[in-house]
């Protein structure tokens, strides 16, 4: 049993799951509800941090593939223009670049390829369901970009949260929206029906 005099002038520190008396360092780890997205995470992690055991690949999965390769030849710039929203355009494209390089930089490793193909057809599902019909039905510009964040971006975000997952990739809500804007460029989203 332990009393009050049993844990006077205990030096304990801890870091994460660490805790560490002395010399000594245990791992405690706890059985939180890890998701997919944060497996995936954890494993990016482990592979960017160690090259070593990374055999890095060159081709890009077929599943991830399909949203990086345009369907048709009109960007992103073509479409705004086509809607009179030349005035989204400096922004949507700064967006979109934001999203790329971030894309470029992390799609040698097969967990960042399977985290961007998840994150971009959860994207898409929500153009299609919500977004759409929304503009089917002559939405205000106001009440689409409201929808992009409040139906896409801010779920999103809260499902990295929520997962517990270690993001090294640091996706921020502008990343997110990028992801929309990005496949707006490669014509698997339309501003115009």
């Amino acid at each position: 049993m332990y009393t009050n005099d049993s844990q006077r002038d205990i030096d304990i520190t801890g870091d994460y799951n660490k805790v560490v008396k002395g010399n000594n360092t245990e791992n405690h780890y706890y059985g939180a509800n890890r998701g997919k997205l944060s497996n995936l995470f954890q494993s990016l992690k482990l592979q960017f941090e160690n090259p070593d055991n990374v055999e890095e690949i060159k081709t890009i999965s077929e599943s991830l593939s399909r949203y990086i390769n345009p369907k048709d030849t009109l960007g992103l710039e073509e479409k705004l223009r086509q809607q009179g929203k030349e005035h989204l355009e400096e922004d949507f494209s700064e967006l979109k670049q934001l999203f790329y390089k971030k894309l470029t930089l992390y799609q040698n490793y097969e967990p960042a390829r399977e985290i961007f193909t998840f994150l971009l057809a959860i994207v898409l599902e929500r153009y299609r369901n919500v977004i759409k019909p929304m503009i089917r039905e002559n939405a205000s510009e106001r009440e689409l970009l409201k929808c992009i964040s409040d139906e896409i971006v801010h779920p999103i975000m809260k499902l990295i949260e929520s997962e517990g997952c270690d993001d090294i990739m640091g996706l921020n809500s502008e990343d997110i929206e990028g992801m929309y804007h990005f496949l707006t460029g490669n014509c698997h989203i339309n501003w115009i029906l």
